[in-house]
């Protein structure tokens, strides 16, 4: 059955020659020039082509007037009082990107309906009909497992979001007050409630922590959970900056210590290791790490100094190189970083389990105090996940929201980085993903996270190379820098994957509760 044009939508133009499949030059009526917007939804029928619509956005509204010419002078711009309004005679005209083709039973299309790739340039006179009701281009689509988060800037469709392409990764972008976080929000409560797990990190602690009870999940402080030993080996030795045999001793010393912690507060056998005791030798095993005599007990830096002493002695490193190396520890790696240890009794693969059982499970970051400590959290949660897989080789359905993306994703963040890059090549498999948010673009997000990012919200953006950037691997048609400055809060386009349309669409951001 055709689409019911005069219900859903009103005649606003006709096409121009020059049209392609791709774009098409259309005139406004000048009744109802001033009711066309850019970024609106418009069919374009073409009378060659039975029950077969054209799809698209219009952008680039001009105005013109033939006697008001730029490039000429003319009497009325010295005196603009004497100009008659009726001697003017504007028009405006646009252009309309073709997204689509809607096929209605159409001969072009066998007799098949849905949406298709448009290969018609359509015929200069063909109508133009901006849609105020799109709520009938839902029936053409074919979306297996939908989620709305939004609708249509101007026309108020509900463009439902295919999660069937989750699994190839969400990135949301946009400058300070665009309204990220919010976008974020309803996409988790969407998901929750489509039977996705999600672990959310909340990097400032207000943001998603605070929602946790109206969207039924879980919140848990960072500073509870384990850091894994090889990763707590790699921050700190990226703390103090040492290079081949004192990295060595370093790593080798933190492993040891956070194992030994672990192990002395309930962390069981998987943290008993013979190569720990072989080099601690006899005495550490039966007295533990501190080695202090006396009435005053030990900080948790000076036990790992002193485990730290022992190892480079093990390796026969110089006594001046092992001072040298033990004074740029106690400068360099805060004394919180080994004090916290011990309170931190919850398995990065408990968060992970807690998150598949209950569906949710927020991470409120806020109490760590160091970035350094913060990656380390997330890179141990990431890799958890991963030994989940290796060891029932079975898809998780998990995905892991990394807000404040630039001090996780970014070049130089060390385990974190590496962990959300594994998951951007790698995780699509195994329906592992990630969403991550940021300010910026190119600096941000490292190229092996970005260039997976299948689907990609974006509003007004912090630097103006980051809508190139976003263009080398996303199809964004002809949106420009000039579309994102018209932007307000809540406003974002989205493009990929998971948009039906596949090319930019304008949306607006629904609340948490939906309005």
């Amino acid at each position: 059955m055709p689409i019911a044009l005069p219900r859903v939508a009103e005649e606003v133009g006709i096409v121009l020659s020059g049209a392609s499949a791709s774009m098409a030059p259309i005139a406004l009526r000048r009744d109802r020039e001033l009711r066309v917007l850019e970024e609106d939804l418009v069919l374009l029928v073409d009378p060659r082509l039975e029950n077969y619509y054209m799809l698209g956005v219009v952008r680039w509204i001009t105005r013109y007037e033939p006697f008001l010419r730029r490039n000429i002078h003319n009497i009325y711009v010295e005196h603009p009082d004497a100009l008659d309004t009726e001697v003017v005679m504007p028009f405006s005209n646009a252009y309309v990107e073709i997204y689509a083709g809607i096929c209605d039973g159409s001969p072009v299309c066998d007799g098949a309906r849905g949406l298709v790739n448009n290969v018609y340039a359509p015929t200069p006179g063909s109508k133009v009909f901006k849609l105020v009701d799109a709520k009938p281009l839902t029936d053409y689509l074919t979306v297996s497992r939908p989620i709305t988060i939004g609708v249509h800037r101007y026309s108020k469709w509900r463009l439902p979001l295919d999660t069937e392409w989750l699994n190839y990764h969400v990135g949301v972008f946009g400058a300070t007050g665009t309204g990220k976080s919010r976008l974020i929000l309803r996409m988790m409560k969407e998901l929750v409630e489509k039977g996705y797990s999600l672990i959310v990190f909340d990097h400032s602690g207000v943001d998603y922590a605070p929602f946790v009870s109206r969207l039924g999940g879980t919140v848990v402080r960072a500073s509870e959970i384990r850091i894994e030993p090889q990763i707590l080996a790699s921050i700190i030795s990226r703390l103090t900056g040492v290079q081949s045999q004192q990295r060595d001793a370093v790593e080798i010393a933190a492993m040891c210590y956070a194992m030994s912690v672990y192990s002395s507060n309930g962390g069981g056998e998987r943290y008993k290791s013979e190569e720990c005791n072989e080099i601690l030798g006899h005495r550490t095993r039966q007295q533990g790490l501190a080695r202090y005599t006396g009435e005053k007990q030990p900080s948790a830096r000076d036990e790992f100094l002193e485990l730290l002493k022992t190892v480079a002695t093990r390796l026969n490193m110089r006594p001046a190189s092992i001072l040298k190396l033990r004074l740029l520890t106690r400068l360099s790696v805060p004394e919180h970083v080994f004090e916290g240890l011990k309170a931190r009794r919850l398995e990065p693969l408990d968060v992970v389990d807690t998150a598949l059982r209950e569906r949710l499970v927020v991470v409120d970051m806020s109490d760590e105090q160091d970035i350094e400590v913060k990656r380390g959290i997330l890179a141990s949660i990431a890799n958890a996940a991963w030994e989940k897989i290796g060891r029932e080789r079975s898809p998780l359905g998990l995905g892991l929201v990394v807000d404040e993306a630039q001090n996780y994703a970014c070049e130089y963040c060390g385990e974190a980085g590496r962990a959300l890059e594994t998951i951007a090549r790698e995780g699509r498999k195994w329906k592992y993903f990630i969403i991550v948010a940021s300010q910026r673009i190119a600096r941000d997000i490292r190229p092996g996270v970005r260039s997976n990012l299948g689907t990609v919200f974006f509003s007004k953006l912090q630097s103006t190379g980051d809508l190139q950037e976003l263009a080398g691997y996303l199809d964004l048609g002809r949106v420009t820098e000039a579309s994102l400055a018209m932007l307000g809060r809540r406003e974002f386009y989205v493009a990929g994957l998971m948009n039906p349309l596949r090319r930019p669409l304008l949306m607006y951001i629904d609340s948490v509760d939906g309005g």
